[in-house]
């Protein structure tokens, strides 16, 4: 019932031309956008994991799996920097060393490029929706197809009705006038 109703409201935004361009926009990014977050997602796990196991014992927030991922998406959105730093204990230099490394990096890496990289693959796909609403859209395989065979059946006619289903189905004649547009909701 919620997605349906969801679905219902995207639609329905669909027909002003505001939100049509911000329901294309969301449709032609989805799949980079998506493979995207696969990546980042397996990098995230993967700082997950290293903080786990190796900051497990020196900090309270790396303590158990779910606390560090909790931890490191803080860390991404500004969160909690200060306290996280703060907070490791001094027992090892080397630890000490590895903890500074380890979150400078993970902040620099997702903050810095992770993050702009996400919203530049989002700007990238309406900056080509908007240019195809300026220039039209590109011809699809479809029309390319039709616009080759058009005269392969004999005749340049082809597809229009013949002379004498005309007299037949006079009432039933439409113009051809918008059929090679499309309209892409």
């Amino acid at each position: 019932l919620f997605r349906s109703v969801w679905v219902g409201v995207i639609r329905y935004l669909g027909y002003f031309q505001k939100y049509n361009v911000l329901i294309l926009t969301m449709q032609a990014s989805l799949p980079k956008v998506l493979r995207f977050c696969c990546c980042a997602g397996m990098i995230y796990l993967g700082y997950t994991f290293c903080g786990w196991i190796v900051l497990g014992p020196y900090h309270e927030k790396f303590e158990d799996l779910n606390t560090v991922a909790e931890c490191l998406f803080s860390l991404v959105n500004g969160d909690d920097m200060f306290a996280t730093f703060a907070q490791i204990q001094q027992k090892s230099t080397f630890v000490w060393l590895f903890s500074r490394l380890y979150l400078y990096s993970f902040i620099s890496l997702f903050i810095y490029m992770i993050l702009s990289l996400f919203i530049a693959l989002i700007t990238d796909s309406y900056e080509t929706i908007k240019k195809y609403q300026q220039n039209g859209f590109p011809a699809t395989d479809l029309h390319e197809f039709l616009k080759e065979t058009d005269g392969v059946f004999g005749t340049d006619n082809y597809g229009k009705p013949s002379p004498s289903s005309v007299t037949f189905m006079c009432c039933c004649r439409r113009p051809r006038i918008d059929d090679d547009l499309i309209r892409i909701n």
